[in-house]
Order: C-alpha cells, then sequence, then structure tokens
C-alpha cells in the first residue's frame, strides 16, 4: 500500500530549512538539523524531498530572488525624484515600505539569499544586489555632476557603501525576529544611511 505523505509535515519540513538555511547558510546547513529542528528524522525528508538541494527550492524561488530585486531597484531609483532623501525612510516613500514589508515577511529568504546561498543558484544573488544599487548611484550622479564627479575612488566607495548595506540589512533580519523591531532598526539604519549618501552623492545645491 503507497505510502501517504501528511501536507503539515512537508510544510513544516519547508518552515524548519528555511531556519536552519537562514542561520547556517547552505552550504553548512545539515538536514539533521532540520529534522531535528522539525521534530522527525532525517531519513523522513527523503520521503518528501529528493535531497537538501531540493527542500531549498522550496525555500527560495526565482520568482522571490526576482522580487526582491525589482523591489531594490525602485528604492534606489526614487532618489533620483526627492530633494531632501532624509525624508525617503518607510513612512515617506512607498518603495522603501514596500521594500521593508517583504524583507519582514519573507525574512528567512531574504537572509539567506544575502548571506547564506553560496553553493546554489542563488549565489550570485548578493553579488548582484550591490552592483546593482553601484550602478543606480552612479548613474544618478553622472546625470546630475556630470561624468568627473564618478572617480575610480568614488566608485570604490559607493560599492563598499552598498556592500556594508546588504551586511546591515542581513544582521538585522537576523537578530530580530519581530516585525517591529526590524521597522524601528531599520529606522534607525535609513536614518543614518540616507544622509550620508545625500551627503557623497547629490549636487551641492540640493
Amino acid at each position: 500500500m503507497p505510502q501517504r505523505l501528511k501536507q503539515e509535515v512537508r510544510e513544516r519540513l519547508i518552515a524548519a530549512a528555511a531556519a536552519v538555511f537562514a542561520e547556517q547558510g547552505f552550504e553548512k546547513a545539515k538536514l539533521a538539523d532540520v529534522a531535528e529542528r522539525a521534530g522527525t528524522s532525517p531519513s523522513n525528508i527523503y520521503k518528501y524531498f529528493a535531497d537538501k538541494e531540493a527542500l531549498f527550492h522550496e525555500v527560495v524561488t526565482p520568482s522571490l530572488a526576482g522580487k526582491l530585486l525589482r523591489l531594490l531597484r525602485a528604492r534606489v531609483r526614487e532618489l533620483r525624484s526627492i530633494g531632501n532623501w532624509l525624508t525617503a525612510d518607510a513612512r515617506g516613500s512607498e518603495p522603501a515600505r514596500a521594500l521593508l514589508s517583504f524583507w519582514i515577511e519573507q525574512r528567512f529568504a531574504v537572509l539567506i539569499l544575502l548571506r547564506g546561498a553560496d553553493g546554489t543558484r542563488f549565489a550570485h544573488v548578493r553579488g548582484l544586489m550591490v552592483r546593482e544599487m553601484t550602478r543606480l548611484a552612479s548613474r544618478y550622479m553622472i546625470d546630475t555632476q556630470g561624468e568627473a564627479a564618478l572617480s575610480p575612488l568614488m566608485c570604490f566607495m559607493l560599492e563598499r557603501t552598498f556592500t556594508r548595506t546588504i551586511d546591515t540589512i542581513a544582521d538585522t533580519l537576523g537578530a530580530h525576529e519581530d516585525a517591529p523591531s526590524i521597522q524601528v532598526a531599520i529606522d534607525l539604519f535609513w536614518r543614518y544611511q540616507l544622509a550620508g549618501l545625500q551627503s557623497l552623492m547629490a549636487p551641492a545645491n540640493l
């Protein structure tokens, strides 16, 4: 008689895997840890998923990664139309609110994409996010100040700034589980970051 698989067990395994992958990263995560978190045996996982990679792809999907990048681009592009960047936090910016809501709703998956996807098809996403933010910021500087504003040193500073941005977002999502704490922490970070970016990038007459 064929074995009947339970949807509740499958969902519990996916939830446990999301937490373990977010904490340890794909490469270091063990199915034994997932099974322990889910309250079942490692052998039971193979009744539902072929291997660790198959389980990972239930947690992180191409559509989810694509949405993260689209929201991020909208957030950075918005700065072109805002005079005072200090108003571009979640209270004053719809793209900022949408991005923050996505980070909160998909906390584990975002954490994985930001620092735990090595060894998977999504390993490039972190670097792509840094490059996209740097590219859009560079385009803004060229459009508002001319090619001369984008010196090699400025390019270096933008790349390092946005790399640290990714690290700070990941650290925040990793350190806080509840939405209010994440919102407050990100608000504090944006207050600091936006002031610095405006000082660094914006034309002197803004």
